[in-house]
């Protein structure tokens, strides 16, 4: 009986755990419409956060859509959408606002200048940035690979990793917008 007890209150512990904790690492392994791969080179696109280096750790993962799509967006080419992703922990909420306005000050791809809930043309690629207390996570594709497998990601990235009151960024290509976790996850 001891044992029993000992089993379950250790399973309820661990499923608490893993609820709690917001990964990249855990989201990416729920994406069943993706295969994680090895991270593919676009380094220079989370240059502005790494080279603060006022984060304590820092994730990066890959997925790779397992169907492939074709449409206007590829050229009418076969392809799989690929999605690198970031994630930068803080010790505390002021260093990641530090690291937030470092962002904004030279935001990817051409460190453009951007200001806080202001939309802008810039020349980008479809990413997504949520910025919590603590975190910043990033995801990002290829305007190439834009399909409806990246909406639904992007849905489901804001909905298991930002809290109601985050800051997102979403960006398409050539276009940055502010947004937040209920105007995406109601977007159609």
């Amino acid at each position: 009986m001891r044992i029993l007890i000992t089993i379950l209150t250790f399973s309820l512990l661990t499923a608490f755990q893993d609820g709690q904790e917001k990964t990249i690492l855990n989201f990416a392994n729920y994406q069943t419409e993706f295969e994680i791969i090895k991270t593919f080179k676009t380094g220079y696109f989370v240059n502005s956060l790494e080279n603060q280096q006022l984060h304590d750790q820092i994730f990066e993962i890959a997925i790779k859509a397992k169907k492939s799509h074709s449409n206007k967006n590829s050229y009418d080419k076969t392809v799989y959408t690929r999605i690198q992703m970031w994630q930068f922990d803080f010790e505390t909420k002021e260093k990641r606002n530090q690291a937030t306005d470092s962002l904004l000050n030279c935001f990817p791809n051409d460190c453009a200048k951007i200001k806080r809930q202001i939309e802008k043309g810039i020349k980008i690629t479809p990413s997504i940035w949520i910025f919590t207390d603590k975190t910043i996570y990033i995801a990002k594709t290829a305007c190439e690979q834009v399909d409806e497998k990246w909406t639904e990601f992007k849905r489901e990235f804001s909905e298991s990793l930002a809290d109601n009151y985050s800051d997102i960024i979403v960006t398409e290509c050539g276009k940055l917008t502010w947004t937040t976790k209920e105007k995406i996850k109601n977007a159609t």
